[in-house]
């Protein structure tokens, strides 16, 4: 039970740093100029819902993605601090991370009437590192047990981001630009630990 409770909290912790949703609220707002606040309530909830879908199919097909490929999990370990370690880097450094949302695509999303599915879903709030992280849980994942307790993970890591977004003006001039600033970079710092972290346990694994 223990186990399980620490898998839970670590999973969680983890991946609300990823998905990041106070650095998301602003986002939603800029490429849905024109919206009204309802539609964009709207958009927010069908892309937490999707963005959640996408990271249960990879916690349950994984592992079967990564036997079939003949992926080791160590490399996973590795080349998933070495994702995380970057994106961290652009958290703490303020600049938009490149395996997120891009200028171009923000700039085309404010053409679109629905951006729930794109940008917003994906690469947004499910993106690369999101990926990556199901994929090394899913492989730490010793059975059914813990396999529901990470979907549960899932699904209140989005159920918050969902709540954060419902409230992305509000949040907006509560916080402002500078506390969302100050909130991700220390986001990004603790993310930088856990990617480190990851490659040690994959080299590790490695050199046996």
């Amino acid at each position: 039970m223990r186990g399980s409770l620490e898998l839970l909290v670590t999973f969680m912790v983890q991946m609300i740093i990823l998905v990041d949703p106070v650095a998301g609220a602003p986002v939603l707002l800029a490429i849905t100029p024109d919206n009204t606040r309802a539609e964009r309530r709207a958009m927010a909830l069908r892309g937490c819902l999707v963005a959640c879908l996408v990271i249960c199919f990879f916690i349950l097909a994984g592992p079967w993605l990564l036997g079939y490929f003949g992926i080791q999990t160590e490399a996973v370990q590795i080349c998933g601090g070495v994702l995380l370690f970057v994106i961290a880097m652009e958290m703490l450094y303020g600049r938009t991370t490149g395996t997120e949302i891009s200028r171009r695509e923000e700039r085309l999303a404010e053409t679109k009437k629905d951006v729930s599915i794109t940008p917003l879903a994906v690469p947004l709030l499910a993106g690369p590192g999101a990926i990556a992280t199901a994929l090394l849980f899913a492989g730490k994942a010793s059975g059914l047990y813990d396999y529901l307790v990470l979907l549960f993970g899932t699904f209140m890591v989005f159920a918050v981001t969902g709540l954060i977004l419902w409230q992305a003006e509000l949040l907006g001039k509560v916080l402002g630009r500078l506390g969302m600033a100050v909130v991700t970079r220390i986001l990004g710092l603790i993310l930088a630990f856990l990617a480190v972290q990851y490659a040690i346990d994959g080299a590790r694994g490695v050199l046996g």
